[in-house]
């Protein structure tokens, strides 16, 4: 595929991403790069996501959280807290502590202002990252229809890898990371963690499908 060397290059940006999901940084600068509105985008993923990603409504127990630019929901025992990414763009994490200390329960969305590639190239960068890199497994990068009807469909990248636990031990955690371009100068990213062991059964990977942003960023 055409300008994959490139497109590798960038990767570091939504590393970038994920780091501030992590609590470790933010996003970064921006390029003339631009989103493209062309159906035949070669980095826009063609699969479909299977039911257990489709986005709507949180159960009766989530209570709403408006973020800049979006509306997410979530249960109580999530705490919410409010802090910047590296940029200076506004940043909502939602926590509750997992089974393993190192490693809680996280949903995390991180605001893009100045992205150096749209979110099908900043995604499928991620993709190719994570699928080469020898620490991770099941990546999977998909296209998610229905979040707002003015914008093109969010891009879901999910993978598994192993991160520090405690003392000299491991714990294998699974990522989600969504991506919808909102605009030339915009992408919302929402980051969904857990260790492997409890993600399915725990609350971020609901959060992250109730999420729902402003036309207008």
């Amino acid at each position: 595929m055409g300008g994959l060397v490139a497109v590798r290059l960038r990767a570091g940006v939504v590393a970038a991403t994920v780091a501030a999901a992590l609590g470790l940084g933010g996003c970064g600068s921006a390029t003339d790069t631009t989103p493209s509105d062309d159906a035949d985008d070669p980095y826009r993923p063609t699969g479909t996501p299977s039911a257990t990603v489709a986005m709507g409504e949180g159960p009766a127990a989530y209570s709403e959280v408006e973020g800049s630019g979006f509306t997410i929901s979530a249960p109580g025992e999530f705490q919410q807290q409010r802090t910047t990414s590296r940029n200076g763009e506004p940043m909502l994490v939602l926590e509750t502590p997992s089974r393993v200390t190192a490693v809680p329960q996280r949903v995390v969305v991180i605001r893009d202002t100045a992205p150096r590639a749209p979110a099908t190239q900043q995604s499928f960068a991620l993709e190719t990252l994570k699928s080469s890199s020898g620490t991770s497994r099941e990546v999977h990068r998909t296209s998610v229809p229905g979040l707002v009807d003015e914008l093109p469909p969010a891009i879901l990248v999910s993978w598994r890898e192993r991160r520090a636990g405690a003392g000299a031990s491991t714990v294998e955690v699974t990522y989600w990371q969504l991506f919808q371009q909102v605009g030339d100068d915009l992408i919302l990213n929402v980051v969904a963690l857990a260790p492997t062991a409890e993600f399915e059964t725990s609350e971020v990977s609901r959060i992250l499908r109730t999420f729902v942003p402003d036309t207008d960023g």
